[in-house]
Formats: C-alpha cells, structure tokens, sequence
C-alpha cells in the first residue's frame, strides 16, 4: 500500500544516467557498499553502472541474474515536498514526486505523514 512521505531534507541525485534492466537480465557484480547492507555496484549489459540492492538479483551457476525489473533512478527532492512511498528497500524509499517521476530517496532525508 502507497504511503504519503514528507521530505525532510534535500536530496540531489548523484547518477543522471543509472543502471537498470529486466528481469532475466544478467549483470555484473563487482563490490558492496559499506554505508547501505545490501547493496552492491553492478553493470548491466548497457555497460551502466549503479547501486543494485540483493534481493532485486540472485545467483545463478556464478553468474548474478535479476529477479524482476530494476531501475536506480534517483529523485532529486525538496524539503516540504510530498512524495508517495511504493516501498522502502535497503535504507532507501522507492518513490513518486507530485509531478508523477519514480525514483529512489534516502530514507533519512523523509519521513512518513501520519
């Protein structure tokens, strides 16, 4: 279920053009990131490179396949701003600003609106 998130903080994205592929896809996966458990810089076969979380991958015979569609596009947000939540994964929210763009923000930087 969707849930309304203020923003609380300013966020900027940091990748303009991000990783992304469909289910079945393989990619690559190269290291994992010390600030966010769970996450690991992979490559899709575009050669784009970005923050994958484990469960949108599994490994398959030493080759890492993706297990539903994936995209790391992140939204740049405002404090005040109203976003609706689609789902929290890893330390991140996967959201919708008013304008209707999906992306990923830090969950640090909203907060939920009760």
């Amino acid at each position: 279920m969707a849930t309304q998130y203020r923003v609380i903080q300013d966020y900027v994205r940091k990748y303009h053009d991000p990783i992304s592929f469909a289910e079945g896809e393989v990619i690559t996966r190269q290291y994992k990131d010390d600030e966010f458990p769970g996450w690991w810089w992979c490559t899709d076969k575009r050669g784009k490179s970005g923050w994958v979380h484990e469960s949108y991958f599994c490994e398959d015979d030493y080759r890492y396949i993706a297990s539903r569609d994936y995209s790391a596009k992140e939204l740049s947000v405002k404090t005040g701003e109203s976003v609706v939540g689609l789902g929290e994964v890893g330390g991140w929210l996967l959201a919708q600003s008013q304008a209707g763009e999906l992306g990923w923000v830090p969950l640090a930087h909203v907060q939920p609106v009760s």
